[in-house]
């Protein structure tokens, strides 16, 4: 029995960089096929205990290395590395249904050289932390989604400095767990580095924020199009329709898009966007329809028109609204979907041409 404990050991710490990225693999991909909506209570639980498990996890590993054990403590590095990829993957779905790819392909490249880095890390200090430096990533993350969502039921730039406060709390209170009762409060200068390096990715993320790259969660873009024509029903029928209206459909095979790329017109025509915005229950912002077209002349996208209008969240359809821009002009278009302070919820282009459009009725 001890010799063939012996030979799993040494097998386990040939192969441990590859385990150790598998489990991070595995985690990420298990959450990403479990994620759910931001206010899923099951969803939040799971969430939670990964953060609580990697937290103590942490405290654990660094006491044993501030012990200087020999033997590697190979199921609780395992079981962190699993936590981290469940929570990169419950945020990647969650940030990638609110706003562009290039929002989540941020997030993932930096998660991505965050875990790499671990794993190529010479010292144990090194590795506490990329390890605390990965868990205040994910936890600021987690709470720039459940503070608007449960908390305050709102988004705007207070609610994400508060979301900041408190991811900045709790972590602190790890720190100080780390300091007082790991390092015996001899090695003052770890909890100083680590705390500069966590202020840094503060600043950092906040910067990201304040420039609207990182996603505008908990909203996220359920549908959106543009019309011809968009009339309110007498009443809302079975299925809980609102509207009907007439649009082009879009080429055979174009899944993504509710109505086609082109938008055919004749002199003086009007286009109807159509969005429908999920927000958790209880959550109410305002949100923008800003009306652009690319000028030629200058090679810049130009404001024509904003419109405002507030929604309330619950409906999992997402909550609906729409704007209508007249005298419509050849040329490309969009219509951007936006928070109050300008965070990209979603968009879509289209192509302005002259003609007759060949129109299908659907209802909203």
């Amino acid at each position: 029995m001890f010799g063939l404990k012996k030979r799993f050991i040494k097998f386990w710490m040939r192969w441990e960089r590859t385990f150790n990225l598998g489990s991070l693999a595995g985690g990420f991909v298990f959450d990403f096929f479990l994620a759910k909506s931001p206010d899923s209570f099951a969803n939040n639980i799971l969430l939670l205990t990964y953060l609580t498990t990697a937290a103590f996890l942490i405290v654990v590993l660094s006491a044993r290395s501030a012990k200087q054990y020999t033997t590697r403590p190979l199921l609780s590095i395992f079981i962190l590395q699993f936590c981290f990829g469940g929570l990169a993957g419950n945020m990647l779905i969650l940030y990638g249904k609110s706003g562009t790819i290039g929002g989540s392909l941020l997030f993932l490249g930096i998660l991505g050289a965050f875990a790499i880095g671990n794993e190529f890390l010479k010292t144990r200090y090194d590795q506490l932390r990329f390890n605390l430096a990965i868990y205040y990533y994910l936890l600021f993350t987690y709470c720039i989604i459940s503070i608007p969502t449960f908390v305050v039921h709102t988004i705007g730039t207070w609610v994400f400095l508060l979301s900041g406060a408190v991811s900045i709390g709790i972590v602190t209170l790890l720190l100080w767990a780390l300091h007082v009762f790991v390092f015996r409060k001899k090695e003052p200068e770890k909890t100083y580095e680590v705390s500069i390096l966590i202020g840094v990715i503060f600043v950092l993320y906040s910067g990201l924020y304040f420039l609207n790259i990182v996603p505008p969660v908990p909203l996220s873009l359920k549908s959106v199009g543009v019309y011809h024509s968009f009339s309110p029903l007498a009443a809302a029928d079975a299925e809980g329709h609102l509207y009907s209206a007439t649009y082009e459909k879009p080429a055979w095979g174009v899944f993504w898009r509710d109505t086609s790329a082109t938008y055919t017109i004749s002199l003086g025509d009007s286009a109807y966007c159509y969005s429908a915005v999920f927000a958790p229950g209880n959550l109410t912002t305002p949100i923008v329809h800003r009306w652009v077209k690319f000028n030629s002349s200058t090679n810049k996208w130009e404001t024509q028109a904003l419109t405002s209008f507030p929604i309330s969240g619950g409906r999992q359809e997402g909550y609906r609204g729409w704007s209508v821009e007249s005298g419509l002009t050849p040329g490309e278009w969009r219509c951007d979907i936006e928070t109050g302070r300008g965070g990209l919820i979603g968009r879509i282009a289209f192509s302005v041409v002259e003609g007759t459009p060949n129109l299908s009725t659907t209802k909203l």
